[in-house]
């Protein structure tokens, strides 16, 4: 790459002198004419060299330019075409370089050394600053909730990890895709389809101009270029899918705890309260507390006794097979509890034995079944939009895989739980 920059430089600086040496003669031969220099006689009246002159030293001295002006293309033309496929990547790099720039700043927010206030999209506010998953405020609508009546309802929501996304839509190898080859094009694909069109009904909004956001395909694409450049490695996005088991866990307990400290909070109000009109309020929110008390122990109850494949269901596929799992909070009375686990949301439902009529065999939890080695390579490596899967099944390819990600064991434990639901 140092060759092919300072061989570039060098053909700058010929290409200057060149151009200078030009303007020297053209502007001598200006001024020359300026100066109303004698008139000189005819060239074809000028005596020329004699031939002992025109055949010895002026033939000698075009011979040896002549030789200087060859040597030096026989010399560069070679030289350029050794150069000249390192200068080829070089310039690749340096595009692939300077777009992994731009996203980063279009990623970044105030805390970040990329920030730009007047280009960032801030996306780092809600997927962390390592694009390791975050929380994003949404508001639930009547709607949503399935209750016109109902008021609107704030919550926390639960954004994913982004440093293993291109793992998730992926038609190549982990390695391959830790060293960022440029031939995984799928997963940029699907990954500029959700950065272009949003994810409707939940706080991603739709940032490419096709779906009505504000950045045109230069724009998107730097940020997947980005995105691409900061994947872990596959044993870093193994552990970071175990770290996130280990956080459900905390969370659970932490729910408990926090509905106490609420309980305790909305007694000592009630407690110190004067008019009805504040008793009858605070009463209100101690039942709420003694309310979220219950759905944390529960809650806290539900993840103790979760199986593997329950645990691992939870922070790959509820978040699209779980209505109400990305914003799930029962330390909240207000924040409606999910539906049941894989009833459905952004994907189809799995319960009621539909996965067993996609992927017929039984008994069900039995890996040596073509059902299940059949649900398996679908979990596992997923399959291209409008292609066939299981038994009546048509990809749309927004199905996410996880065999880059998850242990084959990992994978038959989430399967040997859905086929179960």
């Amino acid at each position: 790459m140092i060759l092919a920059l300072t061989f570039r430089t060098i053909l700058v600086i010929i290409n200057i002198a060149a151009v200078a040496v030009i303007v020297v003669v053209i502007g001598y031969k200006v001024l020359s004419v300026r100066r109303e220099p004698k008139e000189k006689s005819a060239q074809n009246l000028t005596p020329f060299l004699d031939d002992q002159e025109l055949e010895g030293g002026h033939l000698e001295r075009v011979l040896r330019w002549a030789l200087l002006f060859s040597t030096i293309v026989a010399v560069v033309l070679p030289v350029y075409w050794v150069l000249e496929p390192n200068r080829q990547t070089a310039e690749a790099d340096g595009f692939q370089k300077r777009a992994e720039e731009r996203g980063a700043t279009l990623f970044a927010n105030s805390s970040m050394p990329a920030y730009d206030n007047t280009k960032s999209l801030l996306c780092a506010d809600c997927h962390g600053t390592d694009a390791g998953g975050g929380s994003a405020s949404y508001t639930i609508t009547p709607d949503a909730i399935g209750n016109l009546k109902a008021r609107p309802i704030a919550v926390t929501w639960r954004a994913p990890a982004l440093n293993t996304v291109m793992y998730r839509f992926n038609e190549c190898t982990d390695a391959e895709l830790a060293a960022k080859a440029p031939n995984c094009t799928r997963a940029e694909q699907q990954v500029t389809q959700i950065i272009t069109y949003g994810r409707a009904g939940t706080p991603m909004p739709a940032w490419g101009v096709a779906g009505g956001g504000p950045k045109n395909e230069q724009a998107i694409s730097d940020i997947v270029a980005y995105l691409k450049s900061i994947q872990l490695s596959p044993a870093k996005a193994r552990a970071q899918v175990l770290q996130q088991v280990a956080d459900l866990k905390a969370q659970a307990k932490s729910a408990v705890a926090t509905a106490e400290s609420n309980l305790a909070d909305a007694q000592a109000k009630l407690a110190t309260a004067e008019t009805k009109k504040a008793k009858a309020a605070y009463q209100i929110e101690v039942d709420a507390a003694r309310e979220s008390i219950i759905n944390s122990r529960a809650f806290e109850q539900q993840i103790a006794n979760a199986s593997q494949g329950e645990l691992l269901f939870d922070v790959n596929c509820a978040r699209c097979h779980t209505k109400g799992w990305s914003y799930n909070d029962p330390a909240k009375p207000s924040v409606p509890p999910p539906a049941p686990a894989g009833s459905g949301a952004f994907g189809p439902s799995l319960r009621d034995g539909s996965v067993l009529e996609q992927f017929p065999g039984l008994p069900a939890d039995d890996p040596k079944t073509p059902g299940f080695q059949k649900q398996y390579d679908w979990v596992a490596n997923g399959v291209e939009a409008h292609k066939g899967y299981g038994v009546r099944g048509i990809s749309s390819g927004s199905m996410a895989h996880f065999g880059a990600i998850l242990t084959k064991q990992q994978i038959d434990e989430i399967i040997k739980y859905e086929r179960n639901l």
